[in-house]
């Protein structure tokens, strides 16, 4: 799984969102009490980071999920205003600092449930996916499940 993830953030392997997602997928039709959201809402990335790398591994997903599921997908609502450094090596305290005040609602959202998605969330912190859900239920959201293909370490 840590094979993929990688190989999708970092060589721009794009098509690997399609197995990730679809293993996903199966994963979440054998939990008890599922319930799909309203809508979708990727992880938003930093223009900046996203000229980088040329694509947002997190709205790669989201598409996937959105089209299987026939969900809306809101990706230009919830943005990341302030650049934030990568976090892959930094200690918990650090990726808390790192994401606060991140992301910005920039337009409301109808929704009282949505999924946020992301590839990858700490065992640890988990502070991006908390930091964007604290924004979004901040906005009036009542339930946002975050949904991620591999937690550090742990996968699906």
């Amino acid at each position: 799984m840590a094979y993929l993830i990688k190989k999708l953030k970092y060589q721009q392997k794009i098509h690997y969102a399609n197995t990730l997602s679809t293993l996903f997928i199966q994963k979440i039709h054998r939990l008890k009490n599922f319930q799909l959201p309203q809508a979708i809402i990727p992880i938003p990335m930093h223009t900046k980071r996203l000229k980088t790398r040329g694509f947002n591994q997190a709205l790669e997903l989201s598409r996937i999920f959105a089209s299987h599921y026939q969900l809306p997908l809101n990706y230009s609502s919830f943005i990341r205003h302030r650049y934030t450094d990568l976090q892959a090596e930094m200690s918990g305290a650090k990726r808390q600092k790192n994401v606060r005040h991140a992301f910005l609602l920039k337009k409301p959202v109808n929704y009282s449930h949505v999924a946020l998605v992301d590839d990858v969330m700490t065992t640890t912190t988990g502070s991006t996916v908390n930091e964007a859900a604290r924004i979004l239920k901040k906005s009036g959201i009542k339930k946002v499940d975050v949904w991620v293909i591999a937690r550090a370490g742990m996968s699906i």
